[in-house]
């Protein structure tokens, strides 16, 4: 008789911790469901394929839902969520109306609008605005009137006050990495970039420049800091961001969730530094 007391004790014991933890989730290609009993309290976590994440919980516990409720349920809840997609080059978000940000490395936020609102739409646009790897000068600079440009100025920047460059080593940083690249290479690709993608800093390495040119002696760099640079030997400085702009030297894709609001950076690779002097225009 004691061992039949004893036995379904257990068993009562067994029921109802199995009954204050039970779960059960659903998912689908918007995202993924899950319901759970646990400490009297029923509580629904969904989170959308986008990033977004709803929770809710209510004071009674009510009978656990079918899957066809929890499929319902989910499919209300993210049935406005857009698509991530991500590479070597960045990471962008397709919303549901079509518009997009990309993210990519090294680079200013990317933005428009996109037809086909899909994973392949959001492949598509990510490769078209980011690439498959980190941009080079030539990738970042579509336009080759203002590639030419700022070629032209930060040549002269870096003969006049930096690192003197050759036409080879030019050269080959607008098919360097603008991002991760060391040597005198990676640097130029950088702020080569940087003068593309940043309008009120290509105005102010045009005056810089016209500067320099005009003045009547450069010799150790006398004309530099009168003409607007100081030096150091601290990293580059990015100059002023451009006005509706963000961060132009963004190095990281966002965590995903993240709304293009919350932050332009992101975490991928870490931004080289410098071996050469910094220049700050002012």
């Amino acid at each position: 008789m004691k061992k039949s007391i004893i036995v379904i004790a257990m068993l009562a014991v067994a029921t109802t911790l199995f009954a204050e933890n039970e779960s059960m989730s659903c998912e689908s290609d918007l995202g993924k469901c899950t319901y759970t009993v646990s400490n009297e309290y029923f509580t629904r976590e969904c989170y959308c394929r986008d990033g977004r994440e709803k929770i809710s919980a209510s004071e009674e516990i009510g009978n656990m839902p079918k899957k066809e409720e929890c499929e319902l349920e989910l499919a209300d809840i993210c049935s406005e969520s857009g698509f991530i997609c991500e590479n070597n080059a960045g990471e962008c978000h397709l919303e549901a109306s079509g518009e997009y940000y990309c993210y990519c490395i090294g680079r200013k936020t990317q933005r428009g609008r996109e037809e086909n609102v899909s994973a392949e739409g959001c492949t598509a646009v990510l490769e078209k605005e980011c690439g498959t790897k980190i941009a080079t000068p030539r990738f970042v600079c579509a336009d080759s009137e203002i590639l030419n440009e700022c070629v032209s100025y930060e040549r002269t920047l870096a003969n006049s006050c930096l690192e003197a460059i050759t036409d080879e080593e030019l050269e080959a940083a607008l098919d360097t990495p603008i991002i991760g690249a060391v040597g005198i290479e990676g640097e130029m690709a950088s702020i080569i970039a940087q003068c593309c993608e940043n309008s009120i800093l290509r105005e102010k390495h045009q005056t810089f420049s016209e500067c320099i040119e005009t003045a009547e002696s450069c010799a150790n760099k006398e004309c530099c800091e009168p003409c607007g640079l100081i030096l150091d030997e601290s990293e580059w400085m990015d100059g002023a961001p451009e006005e509706g702009a963000t961060d132009v030297t963004n190095t990281e894709a966002p965590t995903t969730g993240a709304t293009p609001e919350d932050t332009a950076d992101g975490g991928k690779k870490d931004e080289s530094k410098s071996d050469g002097c910094s220049m700050l225009f002012i």
